[in-house]
């Protein structure tokens, strides 16, 4: 079963709802709220506000980040999941990602998205980072099967072209 950190500052903010300024969450009020997550409390470092949650199932990858766990307790406490607009609005420029043929028989899919609208910080990025590794490690048997990474968009030119490159 997947164990994640994240850390209590960050799960108090993403807790908060949209303008409040985010409110002190209890360890018991935690490990109660990890019920919902099928979560466990391992251990904390009181100094860094570090927390080790164990969770208990396998079939639900978006809860094995610090947003993830939010959402849920946020739908359980708001009684409904918020709507993302972003996920029904097309975008103003479509951008594309160029598979070279024959890539079918080494990587028989391929997926990319984007995002936007989310200043990384450390800890996001750390969170990101985790999160990509525990996918890389459960569902990829430790990246045999399954490759992810991280690209700063900004850096990147569109279209993108997914294709073979010569080992040296």
């Amino acid at each position: 079963m997947p164990t994640i950190t994240i850390f209590k500052q960050d799960l108090e903010g993403l807790l908060a709802a949209q303008g409040e300024a985010p409110q002190p969450i209890t360890m018991e009020q935690l490990e109660e709220s990890l019920m919902l997550v099928k979560g466990e409390l391992k251990g904390q470092n009181p100094d860094t506000g570090e927390l080790r949650i164990e969770l208990q199932d396998s079939n639900r990858p978006d809860l094995w980040c610090c947003e993830g766990i939010a959402r849920q307790i946020r739908v359980k406490r708001q009684g409904s999941l918020a709507r993302y607009h972003f996920l029904t609005t097309p975008p103003k420029s479509p951008k594309r990602l160029n598979v070279a043929p024959g890539l079918e028989e080494i990587r028989p899919y391929v997926a990319a998205c984007t995002a936007t609208g989310y200043r990384v910080t450390q800890d996001g990025l750390a969170q990101l980072i985790q999160t990509q590794e525990k996918l890389a490690e459960l569902f990829g048997r430790t990246r045999r099967t399954v490759s992810i990474g991280l690209y700063r968009l900004a850096a990147n030119e569109f279209p993108v072209s997914y294709d073979f490159v010569k080992s040296e």
